[in-house]
């Protein structure tokens, strides 16, 4: 059984998923309607977590972030809210991935899907270490290791990256990179790995602006340049 976590004050909302999810007969699903009933239950196991934003009692994103210090299995945060900037911070948080509502229940239950299968496929570097002119991928430590200090990423900025990195000039749009590491279309919403994309070049480049390593080539998708070389991009995706 698939033991899931949602988080939702929408009476309406968290019965139907509910009741679309029981259908299956593969789902476990224990329904919190606040953040507060959240954390009640958040020492338990969970395969994944759904996360609504508008809580009565916290920030969903707020949540996120306390849920990950237990929890490392996929959180998916469901909202009516989709605003990029709103987008950013959920991801930024600790979320994998962002569905807004109102969306079919076939397509989140695709989106549960792929995320457990990212989750549970163990998408290693051939080495323990990825090196490039400008910094180290510790792939035992999921770190980027730079002159100044480590970061740290999250599971689904580390698989990304690693992927690229052992794919170093080759493009791939970000519906093909979804696909890559969720094993799942993305069903046109490319948000997700752009953002992705963006907070992984917060932490790798230099001036996340004007990237160095994780460039995009417009027509033809993301790549990774090992050497490092400075272009000037008009463009920021």
């Amino acid at each position: 059984m698939t033991r899931v976590l949602l988080i939702e004050d929408d009476a309406l909302v968290a019965k139907v998923i509910f009741y679309y999810l029981e259908q299956a007969e593969t789902y476990q699903i224990v329904w919190a309607k606040t953040g507060g009933e959240a954390f009640a239950n958040a020492r338990d196991n969970f395969d994944v977590i759904l996360l609504d934003i508008l809580l009565p009692d916290v920030d969903g994103v707020d949540l996120c972030a306390r849920l990950r210090e237990w929890h490392d299995c996929p959180i998916i945060f469901i909202s009516c809210l989709d605003s990029s900037d709103t987008i950013v911070r959920a991801l930024e948080q600790g979320g994998d991935d962002f569905l807004v509502k109102p969306f079919d229940n076939k397509v989140l239950e695709a989106r549960i899907q792929a995320n457990l299968r990212r989750y549970n496929k163990n998408i290693q570097p051939t080495q323990n270490i990825l090196e490039c002119q400008g910094f180290t991928l510790d792939a035992r430590r999921h770190v980027v290791v730079k002159a100044e200090g480590e970061k740290k990423l999250s599971g689904t900025e580390f698989k990304i990256l690693s992927f690229l990195m052992q794919n170093k000039g080759k493009y791939f749009t970000p519906k093909e990179i979804y696909l890559k590491i969720w094993g799942e279309k993305s069903y046109g919403d490319t948000r997700t790995v752009i953002v992705h994309i963006h907070n992984i070049r917060e932490k790798i480049e230099d001036d996340p602006e004007n990237p160095r390593f994780l460039k995009m080539e417009w027509g033809k998708g993301y790549y990774f340049d090992m050497s490092g070389k400075q272009i000037k991009l008009s463009q920021t995706n």
